[in-house]
């Protein structure tokens, strides 16, 4: 006599959970980012890399823009933790805002993604409340420190916001030559590390220089 088969019953499947999976999702759309770049990362690509549905980034993203936002504040947050630290220091004014702007090309240098996402269009400046301010955390210390070395120069507080703008110009230039690979110049070899030291302080040099002297100079290029 054959006995009847036994129908076997699988077990509902055990829901995915995951302790933190907002962070894990920033963290694993920041190494995309320097894998595949922004424009390729997607929200369902950042789900099936972390192992959950697809459907599971939407509880804490509302789109693949939210997730940029939060991966571009996180690099701001890591940039003023660098800078908090040399605000902190025990140093000359000087050598504050040089450790200030050479930490800024070093970032630069070692997240070239997330740079590119942190300054770049892809994101509008404002739109973000988290991002504008972690972004302006971090640039306050270094106008901060700026400033504070520019006064102990004798440059006028009406001058301050020109400086301040004249030395985020050059370390920003230098991180954004670097990450477009347009340094050293074909025919024009140079070492870049020391390419970087030299435009920081030929750059502090002039703030040291003093206000007389740029008006001197100033007064003849007119």
């Amino acid at each position: 006599m054959t006995r009847p088969r036994t129908r076997t019953v699988k077990a509902a499947p055990t829901p995915y959970h995951h302790g933190d999976l907002r962070n894990a999702l920033i963290s694993e759309g920041r190494r995309l980012l320097e894998e595949i770049g922004a424009h390729e990362l997607s929200l369902r690509h950042v789900a099936r890399s972390v192992g959950v549905s697809i459907a599971a980034p939407s509880y804490h993203f509302e789109s693949k823009e939210h997730l940029l936002a939060a991966i571009a504040t996180e690099g701001f947050n890591e940039l003023a933790a660098l800078r908090r630290e040399i605000a902190a220091s025990k140093v000359d004014p000087m050598i504050k805002v040089f450790r200030m702007m050479q930490c800024y090309v070093h970032f630069a240098e070692r997240e070239r993604g997330l740079f590119d996402l942190m300054v770049g269009p892809r994101l509008p400046a404002t739109a973000y409340e988290e991002l504008v301010a972690a972004s302006v955390a971090s640039f306050e210390l270094f106008a901060s420190a700026v400033c504070d070395f520019a006064l102990t120069k004798g440059w006028a507080k009406k001058d301050l916001n020109l400086v301040l703008h004249a030395a985020w110009s050059v370390e920003h230039g230098l991180a954004a030559l670097i990450l477009a690979q347009r340094v050293p110049f074909p025919g024009h070899e140079v070492d870049v590390q020391q390419m970087i030291n030299f435009s920081v302080s030929t750059m502090l040099s002039g703030i040291s220089a003093g206000p007389d002297l740029r008006a001197a100079i100033a007064k003849v290029m007119t």
